[in-house]
């Protein structure tokens, strides 16, 4: 995902990040090889920011990782 889908909100061209793109990111913060700050440098953020993604995402605030939820089903018998 890049930054192009980034739109800019009412705050002083302040962007809003897609929460996909911030959970991408986020997991790539969290990977304990890499420094967070070498990330943040390689996506143009900064690296408060990426922090803050981080923990939302430990925190489960940015979504499921999967995309859909399981849902039980029971089929009759024949």
């Amino acid at each position: 995902m890049s930054t192009s889908e980034v739109r800019v909100s009412n705050r002083k061209g302040r962007p809003n990040y897609p929460q996909a793109y911030k959970r991408q990111v986020a997991i790539a913060a969290g990977d304990p090889t890499i420094s967070v700050a070498k990330v943040a440098l390689a996506h143009g953020l900064n690296t408060n920011m990426m922090f803050k993604w981080r923990r939302e995402y430990r925190a489960g605030l940015l979504g499921s990782t999967e995309g859909c939820d399981l849902v039980a089903v029971t089929l009759p018998e024949f």
